[in-house]
């Protein structure tokens, strides 16, 4: 107990030499110095002594004639003085804990389960609308207000729990299961001659000049065929079918909604640029080594003066990372800040090309999402004063259709009816 509490107050481990070496040691006992571990080396002796009978020593020394030596520093005084020296350890240790307490008290997750017809991306919108977000109060959080604004405006929820646990959010849903009114609806259709009858008839009509490569018809009546050229808003499945009577005359028209797969070989003509001349950094070989913080996405870098290079490229190099599961990232490290020259230069051939190979091979990506085939290509690039420019024709096949209503046709008025 008496160790522990020097430990607290400090003390020092010392040497006493001198032919009156004994005569130190009484006379410390005499004044009530605490005296202990006290052992003879040779003609010296070493013992522990506290801070204050070390500074009341000095007129004994005098008097005794003896040399004392500090052999080692003990105690919690001795280890303030080296923290003090890196206070950088003991300042994160501390902003460490005051974030770990802080965050019991914010929002980190949101979970939302049980929704297959409500996109989450829609749930997210309509969170952020109600000002609920990673990183507020959870006291800021109400989830009965929650559950009834989620029933008002989505009213395909039949039930909904909203419910904190720990830091996180959880939005439960259950959703109706009833058919959707638009198919009740068209159950109720009336159909005529097994067609199914609607107020308005819809066409499909061609979207771009081209030639039918191949047309099924499900619903309406079929304009074209396999071979045929059309242009840009024409026919191609009518939205309004005939049904005639015995004798072959048509008796009655009915309108329904044309449906049906339709191929169309078409070109498309593709346009890309890119700038002719690059910015191209190199590294000079000066380098800046600074501490950085890194919270979220943002970067904190700590320095005294500002950084002496006009351009430069940080690399972070880090050595601690924490809070990654409480859905933050908090990272401390080493930044390292390399000076670099830019340089403007035009660009090669191989690389222009290639950059231009890249935007077409995107540009064709997106057209096989929808479904458009790529039967050919022809493309040039030419090279202009500040620019490249890629250009040429895709001959293509796909469903390059549109849907619009149908016309109603006026029949030509007959003079001689009256006559």
């Amino acid at each position: 107990m008496l160790k522990l509490f020097y430990f607290f107050r400090g003390y020092l481990w010392i040497r006493v030499s001198g032919a009156c070496a004994e005569r130190f040691i009484n006379l410390c006992g005499i004044r009530h110095m605490m005296l202990w571990n006290i052992k003879q080396d040779g003609a010296s002796y070493t013992m522990c002594i506290s801070l204050k009978s070390f500074f009341e020593m000095k007129d004994i020394v005098r008097k005794t004639s003896t040399r004392v030596v500090i052999l080692k520093r003990i105690g919690l005084p001795f280890l303030m003085s080296g923290v003090k020296k890196r206070w950088f350890f003991p300042a994160f240790l501390l902003v460490a804990m005051a974030v770990f307490f802080l965050s019991q008290f914010l929002l980190w997750n949101i979970r939302i389960e049980g929704n297959q017809v409500i996109l989450e991306e829609d749930i997210q919108l309509f969170l952020e609308e109600h000002e609920i977000k990673k990183g507020m109060l959870l006291k800021n959080v109400d989830t009965e207000f929650l559950e009834k604004e989620m029933r008002r405006t989505y009213p395909e929820i039949t039930w909904i729990s909203v419910y904190l646990e720990g830091n996180a959010l959880t939005l439960n849903i259950k959703e109706n299961d009833k058919p959707i009114p638009k198919e009740e609806a068209e159950a109720e259709k009336s159909h005529k001659e097994g067609f199914l009858e609607e107020e308005q008839g819809i066409d499909i009509c061609a979207d771009k000049a081209g030639r039918i490569v191949s047309i099924i018809t499900r619903e309406g009546t079929p304009m074209v065929q396999v071979g045929d050229e059309v242009q840009a808003g024409d026919v191609l499945i009518c939205g309004q079918v005939e049904i005639f009577d015995n004798e072959g005359n048509v008796r009655e028209s009915v309108n329904v909604h044309a449906d049906g797969d339709i191929i169309v070989e078409c070109s498309i003509s593709t346009s890309f640029d890119v700038p002719l001349m690059k910015t191209v950094e190199t590294e000079t070989g000066n380098c800046k080594k600074y501490t950085f913080c890194r919270w979220r996405d943002s970067y904190r870098i700590w320095h005294l003066f500002a950084i002496p290079y006009e351009d430069y490229r940080a690399v972070p190099h880090t050595y601690s990372r924490m809070g990654e599961k409480m859905g933050i990232t908090l990272e401390v490290g080493e930044m390292e800040i390399r000076e670099v020259v830019k340089v403007v230069r035009e660009k090669t051939e191989e690389e222009y090309t290639e950059e231009l190979s890249g935007k077409l091979e995107e540009y064709i990506a997106s057209l096989a999402k929808k479904a458009i085939q790529i039967k050919g290509k022809n493309v040039r690039i030419k090279k202009n004063a500040n620019t490249v420019t890629l250009t040429g024709t895709l001959r293509v096949q796909g469903p390059f259709v549109e849907r619009k209503e149908t016309k109603v046709q006026e029949e030509p008025f007959d003079d001689t009816a009256d006559e």
